[in-house]
Order: C-alpha cells, then structure tokens, then sequence
C-alpha cells in the first residue's frame, strides 16, 4: 500500500471546549512527546510517542492524522488523552495547567488504519472511555487474485530438455 488509508472516528461527549482543544492542538504541531506534557513527565507509563489525535473544530470527534506518528502508537496515546485529560478522575484533574478542563468526557468510536509500509491494519476501539486495538491481518502473499473474465492464460513454456539443478535460468529462450 503506498498511501496511508483511515477510516472512522472517535466520538467526544460531551465536546471539548476551546481550552482542551487548544491544548491539543499546541501538544501536536510542537512535535514533542506525550511524555513531555506536565502528566507525563517521569512517568514511565507514557509512551515516546508525538500526539497524531486531531479533534475537530467543534470537539466532538477525534481523528487520526497520519503524518505526524506510526500506527503504533495509535492505541497507546488514544489511551493517554483518556486518562490523563478527559475522564471524571483523570492525571490531570486538579493541576493548574489544566483549569480550563472539564474531566466529563466520555469516548466512544473505531478508527481503522493501515500506514504506508504496514502489512496489516491497525483497528482501535474506544467504548465508553475504555481503548482496545486489534490487527487485522493482510492477506497471505501466496493467495492469487481471481482471473479477470476476457484475460487470456499463457501457454506453457516448452523445453527441449530439462535444465541440470545447478542452472539457474535467467532468461527464457525463445522458439526460432
């Protein structure tokens, strides 16, 4: 797969004010990792990985954005955002960097995605604010795709006599 490919969405309920929002947005476009937010500081729970969550412009969904982390990490920093920013009794909850959060949300959605260079693809889940990933594997490199009706089979090679074991053909000879 050369592009990147993701389907679905999180649901936020109720939504993010512009304060939680905001910081979103900051954490994601300064590229630092989720570790070096005020709840993630020495904690060796969180993982290195940057925000790639997107909320929308209204805070009712959140999106993966492809471009900023792998797919891996796209269960473990969901995670985080639950319980570090947005659920009744969260990290965050109480610290005064985060005043103008509200600690109400409640996630619920799937999101489905394959990376460029992932073989499988990557399903998380949320329901009611508890994350779950799942991968859904590609297909066997051996199964052949189904013949196009009106495609025309190649006919068998000829030989004149089989090649010794210690012969590796290169190129197929043609009939004169």
């Amino acid at each position: 797969m050369q592009d990147s490919d993701f389907i679905g969405c999180i649901r936020v309920s109720p939504p993010l004010n512009d304060d939680e929002r905001d910081f979103l947005r900051d954490l994601a476009e300064s590229g630092r990792t989720l570790r070096s937010t005020p709840t993630g500081r020495g904690n060796t729970d969180v993982p290195f990985a940057r925000l790639a969550w997107q909320a929308c412009d209204d805070g009712c969904c959140l999106s993966w954005v492809d471009d900023r982390e792998t797919t891996t990490w796209m269960q473990a920093s969901l995670r985080f955002l639950v319980d570090h920013l947005f659920r009744p009794g969260a990290e965050g909850e109480g610290r005064r960097q985060f005043e103008g959060f509200t600690f109400d949300h409640v996630l619920s959605g799937v999101v489905v995605g394959q990376g460029r260079g992932d073989a499988d693809a990557t399903l998380v889940e949320v329901t009611d604010g508890v994350v779950s990933e799942r991968l859904l594997p590609a297909p066997c490199s051996e199964q052949q795709p189904h013949p196009v009706s009106g495609t025309r089979k190649r006919a068998p090679s000829r030989r004149a006599a089989p090649r010794p074991s210690n012969v590796i053909e290169l190129r197929p000879r043609h009939a004169r």
